[in-house]
């Protein structure tokens, strides 16, 4: 750790960072993506551990991960595709760390967040920190379409679940150990609507201090699709997204109505 880091980062000085990558067919930025990664992290945090955790990937991403030498690296090949919440749920049971992260493979968000994610939490005691294209510092940039839809899911996430957040579906959080231990079990969302799992179950067991960060995220520099093509991505990930919204929905009401919860408070 550098001599001159903000105070706030010392009390991390002998924790583990687990930080998990989900990917699919991302050989062609691995590298890269690995390198930038190691060196945001490295300079500030003594002992961490990147888990890749390659859903089904079918190029050469696997190999080129395997090829790359380095003690802090971690290959999770999945045999098939079975969803970012699949691989996330998969990176969580191999990680180590006494802190957990996860960030989309693609780097669409830049992981210099990620020592503001762990100083944020030291500062503010907080379970679990969450980005969040809502949050007033934040810079986002992605199609107007796109941004309707996440507002129109808000507004149904705050009237169906008792989660206190702008956003969240953002691909970078921070959980402490104890909050990925209690939840863990519990898990049982492959695909879009992980996220929300994640963060309702979190609140069910009572881990509830959850902190909102800004991020920086120009969806344009990553993805090409044209118009067409890219409404239609949308309006599938959209409807899947919906599906597993309403699954969670009776699961939690189911849970609320047992007279001894099946998702006992962790404290």
């Amino acid at each position: 750790m550098r001599s001159d880091v903000p105070q706030h980062f010392r009390q991390f000085s002998n924790s583990l960072i687990s930080v998990i990558v989900p990917v699919f067919n991302e050989a062609q930025n691995i590298i890269d993506n690995l390198r930038l990664l190691i060196v945001e992290i490295e300079e500030y945090f003594p002992r961490f551990e990147i888990l890749i955790v390659s859903d089904g990937s079918t190029d050469d991403t696997n190999l080129r991960v395997a090829r790359f030498h380095d003690p802090h690296v971690r290959l999770v090949a999945m045999e098939r595709n079975q969803g970012k919440g699949h691989a996330v749920r998969a990176g969580f049971r191999e990680a180590q760390g006494d802190y957990i992260f996860f960030i989309d493979g693609g780097m669409e968000l830049h992981p210099s967040e990620i020592r503001i994610f762990l100083g944020l939490m030291a500062l503010y005691e907080a379970d679990i920190v969450i980005g969040s294209k809502r949050h007033p510092q934040s810079q986002v940039y992605y199609p107007w379409f796109r941004k309707m839809l996440s507002w129109l899911f808000q507004r149904v996430v705050h009237f169906l679940f008792d989660v206190d957040v702008t956003d969240t579906q953002v691909g970078l959080k921070l959980f402490r150990r104890d909050v990925i231990t209690a939840v863990l079990p519990d898990l049982r969302i492959d695909r879009y609507g992980f996220d929300l799992e994640l963060l309702t179950l979190a609140k069910l067991k009572g881990f509830g201090r959850m902190l909102e960060a800004p991020i920086r995220l120009d969806y344009f520099l990553r993805n090409r699709r044209a118009g067409p093509v890219e409404f239609a991505h949308v309006f599938r990930i959209g409807l899947a997204l919906a599906a597993d919204t309403l699954k969670l929905y009776r699961r939690v009401r189911a849970i609320k109505r047992m007279p001894s919860s099946a998702v006992t408070p962790a404290r």
